[in-house]
């Protein structure tokens, strides 16, 4: 599927570069190609200090760390589609520069951020959102802290404080299962 996205993002590219040739003529295509690239990394040098600067402050514990990490996420996609070659690329690199525009997205980031770590969490085996996870089941009984009221596994009790005969409702684990 991924180049499938490859080629229609080479094809969105060339077309949008024929297209300005087209109707402006190929050295302002050029132009514009060269001058939106240049603007767009004045751009991100100037947000990068701001984010940057917020991250800083985060780290003090001046401001929430949420906003700051996401941005910087933000800005980092963004760089990414300012240095890929193209002029459809570089506008949409520099319209994510813009704060209004980063905030709309903020959840779009957090949402995606939230899938992933889920899906690497299920992956390692260290949390599921499926139910119950394949592996062994060991039967026993439950203890409370003071060690006064022993549980069966479906939570009945077996023995109160009250009750003088431990002998009887001791139970060992199977073995072997």
């Amino acid at each position: 599927m991924r180049p499938f996205y490859v080629l229609a993002y080479f094809a969105i590219e060339i077309g949008a570069f024929v297209a300005m040739g087209y109707f402006l003529g190929f050295a302002w295509a050029i132009l514009i190609t060269l001058f939106a690239a240049f603007f767009g990394f004045l751009l991100l040098q100037r947000t990068g200090r701001k984010v940057f600067a917020e991250l800083r402050r985060a780290s003090r514990n001046e401001v929430d760390p949420r906003d700051p990490l996401i941005d910087t996420a933000l800005l980092a996609a963004s760089s990414l589609l300012l240095v890929v070659p193209g002029i459809v690329s570089t506008v949409v690199g520099v319209i994510m520069l813009a704060p209004p525009v980063r905030k709309l997205l903020r959840p779009a980031v957090v949402a995606v951020g939230a899938k992933r770590f889920t899906a690497s969490m299920t992956r390692a085996g260290l949390y599921t959102t499926r139910g119950f996870v394949a592996g062994t089941v060991i039967d026993g009984t439950i203890v409370d802290v003071e060690g006064t009221t022993v549980t069966d596994v479906d939570g009945t009790a077996v023995r109160t404080p009250d009750q003088t005969q431990p002998d009887q409702t001791q139970r060992e684990l199977p073995r072997g299962h």
